[in-house]
């Protein structure tokens, strides 16, 4: 295929040759005026192949993306001219959707609607080489404008095409709309052996797409009237250990009401839907299985091939895909595992605790063995964030010791600002002492966790870890409260109460500054976190429970 951006001028005789370079150039920049110039030394200029190529006028306008010139063109064009194709099989839609222009695209539309049914490239609809560019809207525009045909006239191998394009792109609205009308398309594979179901049982859960549950709801119903029930099984049992590796639930739930029995197949290396859903962290598909009451008994039973049962796939590391980012703290990572480590373990019985599989771990060396790598590199993230911490939280106990020791007594007047000068000393005093032991707890804190320690199996040793630095941190920002707004503020009025109150309002502006700045670097994610954090729980608990 050649390259659709370059204009190659053919080699002819000199004349020929000059006004067919001339209409490329002023093609290619927009100038109708040099265009229109040769109506009558050359009247067929519109539908004459200027390049080697086979490039009219049309084409290398609509390539380089004039939308003025191509519609005063498409005006004077006819639509047989306009379906006129060049050497690779484009025509000039077919440019427009790779270029993913869309109002070109209806430009050509409204004069010549057929021009979204010719195939270019390889044979290709203009829908297919829109989504193969990557142009997402070329491509929701272009099912627009195919909805709007009821008469879809197309073989049914090119129905098939579009409609694993539709799931392909997630546009549903139309996958469903083509399902409707042809039910076969729900028993149909594509180029890779795949249906629908299992296409998008490889995808996530998409909630808010329209006509996503409608569209799953459609192919059960469609598979209910499959006659191969054996094949029909072997289908669903892969959409549904793919569906568990990427927590769709609503796969799940469809298929546990087609057949509830199917949840207890294993797949190729003896795992059940649990060990699937526990290996990659799926916490919904997780919940979803515990909330079919005696199932859980029965997969918890089940070892894979490697002597594995759930709880050493729960200690397994696995770092690739989670939190929706690559790059992700360490600390984080080992703090997530040991919790879900925890969770699955209070649903295993005693003998599967200390269980070992082929090669002669238990769960708990498992984990302690593939988190080991990553714990030492947590150590070093935490360690270095707490020395930091540690000098911050030195200098705030030497600026608050030194403040308290050497604060003079500058007594003038009984009346003072706001307060009266005894009850400013209370507070100086207090806040003093307050904001020192939280420093000392700060520093107490951020040191037990950089001493020299070992990766040991202990319980909860990660978790108390990252507990101690968070307490640290709270401890440290909040006597950075304490010492830098109550007690300097109080300290000021104690010594220079002679200042005119104006003085002491001003101050009061410039110590808002860093409260409010206070609040919302450190206390309002707190608590926007914890909230979310609420939110998160409680719509998972309500999104289980109406599925159930």
């Amino acid at each position: 295929m050649s390259n659709p951006n370059s204009i190659t001028i053919p080699s002819s005789a000199p004349e020929d040759g000059t006004y067919k370079r001339c209409i490329s150039m002023a093609a290619a920049t927009g100038d109708w005026a040099i265009a229109s110039s040769y109506d009558k030394t050359h009247p067929n200029w519109i539908s004459t192949p200027l390049t080697v190529d086979g490039d009219t006028a049309l084409h290398i306008a609509v390539r380089m993306e004039e939308t003025k010139f191509v519609e005063k063109l498409v005006e004077r064009t006819s639509k047989k001219d306009m379906e006129i194709r060049r050497t690779d099989g484009n025509t000039v839609f077919c440019l427009a959707a790779v270029s993913g222009n869309v109002k070109i695209a209806r430009i050509l539309c409204e004069k010549n609607p057929e021009l979204v049914w010719i195939k270019g490239h390889e044979e290709q609809l203009p829908i297919q080489l829109a989504s193969l560019a990557g142009q997402l809207h070329m491509v929701k525009f272009l099912f627009q404008r195919i909805e709007q045909d009821n008469n879809i006239n197309l073989p049914f191998q090119d129905i098939i095409k579009l409609f694993f394009l539709t799931l392909t792109n997630n546009i549903y609205a139309a996958a469903w709309s083509l399902v409707i009308q042809n039910s076969e398309l729900a028993h149909t594979e594509n180029e890779n052996g795949l249906n629908a179901l299992q296409l998008l049982a490889q995808s996530p859960f998409e909630e808010n797409a329209p006509c996503y549950k409608d569209l799953v709801r459609v192919l059960f119903e469609r598979m209910e009237e499959e006659e191969d029930e054996f094949l029909q099984y072997t289908k669903t049992s892969k959409a549904m250990f793919d569906a568990a590796q990427l927590g769709n639930i609503l796969i799940l739930e469809f298929i546990f009401n087609y057949n509830p029995n199917i949840f207890m197949e294993v797949n190729s290396e003896g795992q059940s839907l649990l060990h699937v859903a526990i290996l990659h962290r799926q916490e919904l598909v997780y919940h979803l299985i515990l909330s079919k009451g005696s199932y859980k008994n029965v997969l918890v039973q089940i070892v894979d091939q490697e002597g594995n049962n759930v709880l050493h796939l729960a200690g397994k590391f696995v770092s690739k895909g989670r939190f929706g980012s690559p790059h992700i703290h360490q600390d984080l990572l080992i703090h997530s595992d040991e919790s879900w480590f925890k969770k699955v373990e209070k649903i295993v019985p005693p003998t599967l605790k200390s269980m070992e599989n082929k090669n002669g771990m238990t769960p708990t060396e498992i984990f302690y063995k593939e988190h080991k790598e990553s714990y030492e590199k947590a150590v070093t993230e935490v360690n270095g964030t707490a020395n930091t911490f540690i000098v911050v939280a030195a200098l705030f106990l030497s600026l608050s010791i030194t403040a308290a020791l050497s604060i003079r007594n500058n007594k003038i007047s009984e009346n003072t600002h706001f307060l009266r000068y005894k009850k400013w000393f209370y507070l100086f005093i207090l806040s003093i002492g307050y904001g020192v032991s939280l420093c000392a707890t700060s520093m107490l804190l951020l040191n037990s966790i950089i001493l020299p320690s070992t990766w040991t199996k202990k319980r909860g040793y990660v978790n108390s870890r990252l507990s101690r630095m968070s307490l640290g941190y709270f401890s440290l920002y909040s006597s950075f409260l304490v010492l830098v707004i109550i007690s300097i503020f109080s300290g000021v009025i104690l010594v220079y109460s002679f200042f005119p109150n104006w003085v002491f309002y001003v101050i009061d502006l410039l110590c808002a500054i860093p409260i409010t700045l206070n609040f919302f670097i450190f206390f309002y994610p707190l608590y926007f976190y914890l909230v979310l954090k609420l939110a998160f729980y409680t719509r998972r608990v309500t999104m289980i429970m109406s599925n159930m």
